[in-house]
């Protein structure tokens, strides 16, 4: 075998680097002859990110393979050469126990280049500067080729000339004789024929073209994916081209695989209605759709990268730094909590999240599912609401009773003792104003009690809000205070129980004129709003402290010095039984607005 040939033999042994990469995806250690395959050197590539080096269309790929420990394949993928160029790699990958978490495990790589034998084609640094081509033997150069196990094949100007055997395999060919004297494009699909002649064209040009992705027909018509390398060399006294193929289509479909796998998922994500997003170093690095709606983000750039206790409730911070850092330490592998986001002055929501530890570029951090139990925590209050209210109506009846039947004869005794006594009578007169009053609140309480007769009928509402303020016009008088009537329409007709309902407006307004004791102004609106009936009763007092206003309509709740708390809450459970429902805003020191929204019958304007 002559000189060339023992060097081609030479170099078309396999390079093969080691590595170790840290759990957090850090390169520890890389063999002494990395600078000959990728041109780094040791002090190069050690702590630096994995991840900086791969390619950006097979991060993904690496995620999924260096950081699950249930592969069956190597792995291929692109990594960045020094010289800025990208090199295919195929890496086989093992997990050893971590050196820098107790948790963790560091990954072991196996690496070698894809186009080896391109490399031992190329021109030694001798002939570089000479600029001449390399020869390849005519008799031991053809022997060395024939057993190589890369397919690869030799043509003059696109025409086949030499093929060895791992070609004809490739294939599908019994004999060489079935491919020397076919043309390259023969094999090549269509769609590629003006690309091979050009790349034929160029390398006789003398430039360099790189590596090239085809797909080829074997002779019994089975498409395949090859990736081809071609130089130019000198063989039998004539420039041609010596082309190295690998076949990828095992790549091809694990890659296929793996992406229809990852836009399943993204799928899944994308369309799931619950917020699902990952946290690493307390930002948002990924969030779906759901989430950036759900936090009335702009878009989803808007998210990546915010602070995730931006929105976090203070109250809540604590507890949410206590559930990361156990899926990060390890010392939980599942976490469900609950919290409130502030979303805006205005909206606070409140949800169930479950937290599970994941990666991201090899770094730790959590994936959270994040579902939004605003509407089931408002109906837990109002189911509470309504125990309380249950609770309290079966106390005051059992209280009503009890007093009524003492108050009775008390009552009746006064009544025969009063003729006996007329120089007393003003004192008579305020013990049974005293007593009438004493009646008035057992029958308050005994309206929580037990459900009363309702009478529903077509009722002007602005009519029945017009009695009621002369009703009470005089009262508001004495207290400096004046009722302004806003009314969009001169009748809103609505069904209801009249009794019930001035009973109801009668408390809202006393509320007002007693929430300002130096006077003032009461304002009631009147206005439609699509198939509802909006009463707004406005005050100009100190206002409703914020920790109370949720808490309005719960039993014996009153601000007022003298106040019962009873009611508001009976207040509330009229409307409840019309179908209606009240929302209070509040101010301190500014006043408070009291809506009542009830559904309305016939609506005439007049």
């Amino acid at each position: 075998m002559d000189h060339n040939a023992t060097n081609v033999h030479t170099v078309i042994q396999d390079v093969e680097v080691y590595a170790v990469v840290s759990s957090n995806g850090r390169f520890q250690y890389i063999s002494s002859n990395s600078t000959e395959l990728i041109g780094y050197s040791y002090d190069d590539l050690i702590g630096k990110y994995v991840k900086d080096f791969i390619h950006s269309e097979d991060l993904f790929l690496i995620e999924s393979y260096f950081f699950n420990e249930h592969h069956l394949h190597p792995c291929t993928f692109r990594f960045m050469h020094k010289n800025g160029a990208y090199v295919w790699f195929q890496a086989t990958v093992d997990f050893i126990r971590s050196t820098v978490s107790k948790q963790g495990k560091d990954i072991v790589l196996k690496i070698r280049v894809l186009d080896t034998y391109n490399v031992m084609f190329e021109q030694s640094k001798e002939n570089e500067k000479k600029n001449k081509d390399y020869t390849i033997g005519q008799v031991d150069g053809d022997l060395l080729l024939d057993d190589l196990p890369s397919p690869l094949y030799i043509s003059h100007l696109g025409k086949i000339v030499y093929v060895n055997k791992a070609f004809m395999e490739l294939l599908g060919a019994s004999s060489k004789a079935q491919l020397i004297g076919k043309h390259t494009v023969d094999f090549i699909d269509n769609g590629y024929h003006e690309v091979v002649k050009n790349r034929i064209k160029r390398l006789h040009n003398g430039e360099k073209i790189g590596i090239i992705e085809q797909t080829w027909s074997r002779l019994d018509g089975i498409e395949i994916n090859v990736e081809v390398t071609a130089n130019l060399t000198t063989f039998k006294g004539e420039k041609v081209e010596l082309i190295i193929l690998t076949d990828i289509s095992s790549r091809r479909n694990f890659q296929k695989i793996l992406q229809k796998s990852r836009e399943r998922y993204q799928r899944l994500i994308d369309n799931s209605i619950d917020t699902i997003g990952v946290i690493h170093q307390d930002k948002w690095v990924f969030i779906n759709e759901s989430g950036v709606k759900l936090f009335e983000a702009g878009d989803y750039p808007e998210m990546l990268g915010k602070n995730i206790f931006e929105h976090l409730h203070q109250n809540d911070h604590q507890k949410m730094k206590e559930s990361l850092e156990s899926i990060l330490s390890g010392k939980a592998e599942v976490n469900v909590t609950n919290q409130s986001w502030v979303i805006s002055e205005e909206k606070t929501i409140y949800s169930e999240m479950v937290c599970i530890p994941t990666t991201y570029f090899g770094e730790q951090a959590v994936q959270v599912i994040l579902r939004d139990i605003s509407d089931r925590k408002k109906t837990e209050e109002l189911m509470l609401r309504s125990e309380k209210l249950s609770i309290a109506g079966q106390l005051a009846a059992g209280i009503a009773h009890e007093i009524r039947n003492p108050l009775t004869a008390i009552k009746g005794f006064l009544q025969i003792m009063h003729p006996e006594f007329k120089n007393h009578t003003q004192y008579f007169h305020i013990i049974f104003s005293e007593l009438n009053r004493i009646e008035m609140i057992l029958s308050e309480l005994l309206v929580l009690a037990k459900p009363q007769e309702t009478k529903f009928r077509k009722t002007n509402l602005v009519t029945l809000i017009q009695d009621v303020t002369m009703l009470l016009e005089t009262q508001a008088n004495l207290n400096s205070v004046s009722i302004v009537q806003e009314h969009d329409y001169a009748n809103l007709l609505i069904n209801c129980d009249q009794n019930q309902l001035k009973q109801v407006f009668i408390n809202l307004f006393k509320n007002a004129i007693d929430a300002m004791p130096k006077g003032g102004i009461v304002t009631v609106q009147t206005k439609r709003k699509e198939d509802k009936v909006l009463i707004i009763v406005k005050d100009e007092g100190e206002g409703i402290p914020v920790d109370l206003i949720d808490r309005i309509g719960e039993p014996f709740l009153t601000t007022k010095e003298k106040g019962n708390g009873l009611g508001l809450m009976i207040t509330y459970k009229i409307i409840e039984d019309h179908n209606g429902r009240i929302s209070v805003e509040s101010t301190v020191g500014k006043g408070s607005s009291f809506t009542v929204e009830m559904p309305f019958g016939d609506f005439k304007e007049s």
